[in-house]
């Protein structure tokens, strides 16, 4: 017998926000192996934030649409700079079709073993990030995957300019300069179609869609000035995901010189000297930046009240720009990724004297293709009003 939406005793705006997750993003089929892993910390408060609640909704989605689903709670505390992939999830991945993983700990951002350990097994690997049950009944949940598939393709556009000179600003004074790179290698550009390009570059699949790819950069030259990043970086440098007294970054020739303010700069700096130890002097590049490309990842303290994790959300939203402080990659000594960055708001940026940002705001999001998808999908969130 067919078993309804209607009939899983899941509230409509969280099943709005489901179905996108098994039959938009993940494309549940019938008689799937599925696994979910989350972490039982998660449930008390630390950064890898989820709730049993919206597990056990997603196990139910995923059941209905035929597949075998199985959950996997793991309890094991990641000690810096030795993080891992527990063995017994490693097995769960390889013997699935499909794993659904609710982990901030145990991201492929950060962690090049489970990156390469996904690409070995091939398994399709999605990143849930609505990981509680008031977070899959957010605007930011319910958004249709198709329309969020298209702000990432489309915004790639004015990136195609190879060697444009860009001018980037804000208003707490930052002031960067350089030359956009050469994007024809990225994957998500436009050319490849926007609604499976994420499934012919590779098994990783995020959802709700996060950022979009690195913009390569040579020559940037100027200032930045932010005062929040990233969560997994932050915790381990030991700071907050946002701080109140902002962080001066000075570059030169592509290079970081100097770092100053208060507590957090100084943190920073330390950071940045523990990595080179590591990593090498790629530490101090200052060469990568991109953005999210979610209109509408912006939730409340009461929809999230863990604020490692709202930070997550947030750095999602198409206002969000990020420099990554550093451009070291992984090596056999040291198997992660020093994802380390800077965020900004509210950021002008100019490609070849054309307008990509507004004062935070991203000018393709009126961009008619949008408008197209929006009419397809009336009862639920689209692009906001500029305000």
């Amino acid at each position: 017998m067919c078993i309804r939406d209607s009939q899983l005793g899941i509230p409509k705006s969280a099943l709005n926000s489901l179905t996108q997750l098994v039959d938009y993003n993940a494309q549940v089929k019938p008689g799937q192996e599925v696994i979910i892993m989350a972490h039982i910390d998660g449930l008390y408060g630390s950064g890898n934030y989820v709730d049993e609640e919206a597990i056990g909704w997603t196990q139910t989605m995923v059941q209905s649409r035929g597949a075998n689903c199985s959950i996997l709670w793991i309890d094991e505390q990641m000690k810096k700079h030795q993080w891992r992939v527990p063995p017994i999830l490693k097995g769960a991945i390889a013997n699935a079709d499909l794993f659904i993983n609710t982990s901030l700990d145990l991201a492929i951002e950060e962690n090049a073993e489970f990156r390469h350990y996904i690409e070995e097994v091939k398994t399709w690997y999605v990143r849930m990030f609505p990981v509680t049950s008031k977070l899959l009944m957010t605007e930011w949940a319910q958004t249709p995957h198709e329309l969020v598939n298209m702000v990432r393709h489309i915004s790639s556009e004015p990136f195609m300019n190879h060697m444009a000179d860009f001018v980037m600003t804000d208003p707490n004074g930052t002031h960067l300069e350089g030359k956009i790179l050469d994007p024809v290698h990225r994957e998500g550009i436009p050319g490849m179609p926007y609604n499976s390009w994420r499934r012919d570059a590779s098994h990783y699949i995020p959802w709700p869609e996060w950022v979009h790819p690195p913009v390569n950069c040579k020559d940037v030259n100027g200032v930045l000035v932010f005062n929040c990043m990233l969560s997994f970086w932050a915790r381990h440098i030991g700071i907050e995901p946002e701080w109140k007294e902002p962080v001066r970054v000075e570059i030169e020739n592509g290079l970081i010189v100097n770092i100053t303010g208060g507590e957090e700069a100084e943190l920073i700096k330390r950071n940045r000297k523990e990595l080179q130890e590591k990593v090498g002097d790629g530490v101090w590049k200052f060469d990568t930046f991109h953005f999210g490309i979610h209109p509408n990842a912006k939730v409340n303290a009461n929809e999230c009240p863990n604020i490692d994790y709202k930070r997550i959300i947030d750095h999602s939203h198409t206002r969000n720009v990020h420099w990554h402080l550093g451009s070291s990659p992984a090596n056999k000594n040291y198997n992660y990724y020093p994802h380390v960055t800077a965020d900004i708001r509210d950021c002008t940026l100019k490609i070849a004297d054309k307008l990509v940002y507004d004062n935070g705001y991203m000018m393709c999001l009126q961009d008619k293709r949008l408008k197209d998808i929006e009419a397809k999908y009336p009862d639920l969130p689209g692009i906001p009003e500029r305000i």
